[in-house]
């Protein structure tokens, strides 16, 4: 890989990881907010119809976050850019879309079959 593509998903990676940092430090537990809105009934319900969505969005931010620290990673060692299955190139493009994978297009679409 080259260093410059090697250095611009460096920099996708730590800014996306930032605002998933962000996102998750200010996340506010439902019985937090519950308690902040004790008197107000109507918005109870209302945290307590959407709090599996909330969880499961926190969920998701926390799971993306542990494969964007883990690419950091992959971002140090001689097989960036690799596909770990044939080990041909990754695209450059692919690896900006979906910066936590770690095969080619073709592979990954094998594997799904």
């Amino acid at each position: 890989m080259v260093k410059n593509d090697r250095l611009q998903l460096i920099a996708l990676i730590e800014e996306r990881t930032s605002v998933l940092e962000a996102t998750l430090s200010d996340f506010s537990s439902i019985s937090d907010k519950k308690r902040s809105q004790a008197d107000d009934a109507a918005a109870n319900l209302d945290l307590t119809i959407n709090a599996s969505i909330d969880e499961k969005i926190l969920s998701e931010h926390k799971l993306e976050l542990v494969k964007l620290t883990t690419s950091l990673s992959w971002m140090q060692t001689d097989d960036t850019g690799v596909c770990a299955l044939c080990a041909c190139d990754i695209p450059i493009g692919r690896l900006k879309t979906v910066p936590s994978t770690r095969l080619c297009v073709a592979c990954a679409e094998n594997k799904k079959d």
